[in-house]
């Protein structure tokens, strides 16, 4: 029997990984620029705005070949080997989504940016790169998806609720919760169809199908109401933080670092939340999303 998809082409999925990460980049860029473009924060009129813009449109379509990538990268090798590699996606994006605006990326956050890569890079470096290729249980595969569904329909309800700035963080992160769901589910969904479906393989079927969606609505309301910064920052750490979960309490891609491995990814999980939280308010958006917390939360 030949080597299994987790070991075949690591070198060429991760190559494939930084072609995704640049097409996200540029899909986050351009789907930011059409976001600003629509000044009416209410929901149904919000998305009918930005429907009609065709820059938003090429956004959604660069995002549509980076995911397609992903996917092929992901049939390659293991969730926690192409995951960290998206984490460039945050870094390309600055300069371009400053391009678009004609302003330039300040120090703070290159910085700020550097810091987060790095304290998430260290995390995930930590995972294996090496999974089971055994199927994934089905309770697994159904418990993933309800757990998703429930922690959106949480972030949903207590959004509504938040003022403006962390609005838009809360849903960024729920943005990052479908992706990282999506990409831990793709595996195990490319595997069923190969080798036969079950009720498990056929929930995760749908949750690959419904979770971007639901997913990039979000994070246009987090463009809107926070920036990229906010936005692709938020969503950029919780996207591979949650594929890594799912690839080890799913998939079977163990840590093995023991003791020592686990304190040193409690280290890199500080350093990530600090970067985050230092870009967030480095951003051109930090200083608006500070004064719109201070007031009274609105409908979206």
């Amino acid at each position: 029997m030949g080597p299994g998809p987790t070991s075949a082409h690591p070198v060429l999925a991760v190559g494939l990984a930084l072609c995704s990460a640049f097409l996200y980049a540029l899909a986050a860029a351009l789907q930011r620029l059409g976001a600003g473009r629509v000044a009416d924060e209410r929901s149904g009129t919000f998305f009918g705005d930005l429907a009609l813009q065709p820059v938003w449109w090429c956004g959604v379509a660069s995002m549509a070949a980076g995911a397609a990538i992903h996917v092929v990268a992901l049939g390659l090798a293991s969730v926690t080997l192409v995951q960290p590699v998206g984490v460039l996606a945050l870094v390309l994006a600055l300069p371009l989504d400053a391009r678009l605006e004609r302003r330039t990326v300040t120090r703070p956050e290159w910085t700020a940016a550097a810091v987060l890569v790095a304290g998430l890079g260290g995390l995930l470096a930590l995972a294996p790169h090496r999974g089971d290729p055994r199927p994934a249980p089905t309770s697994g595969l159904v418990g993933t998806v309800v757990t998703a569904v429930v922690v959106l329909a949480v972030i949903a309800g207590v959004g509504m609720r938040l003022p403006r700035g962390s609005r838009a963080v809360c849903r960024a992160a729920g943005a990052g919760l479908c992706a990282g769901t999506t990409s831990g589910l793709v595996r195990p969904v490319l595997h069923g169809l190969r080798h036969g479906l079950d009720v498990g393989v056929l929930t995760a079927g749908v949750g690959v199908l419904v979770l971007p969606v639901l997913g990039l609505l979000l994070l246009q309301t987090a463009y809107r109401d926070g920036g990229l910064d906010a936005g692709l920052a938020t969503q950029t750490t919780v996207d591979p933080v949650v594929a890594g979960a799912i690839g080890i309490a799913v998939l079977g891609e163990r840590f093995t670092g023991g003791p020592g491995g686990a304190a040193l990814g409690v280290g890199c999980a500080l350093v990530t939340v600090a970067g985050l939280v230092w870009l967030i308010r480095a951003g051109p958006g930090g200083g608006v999303t500070r004064r719109a917390d201070a007031a009274a939360p609105t409908s979206c």
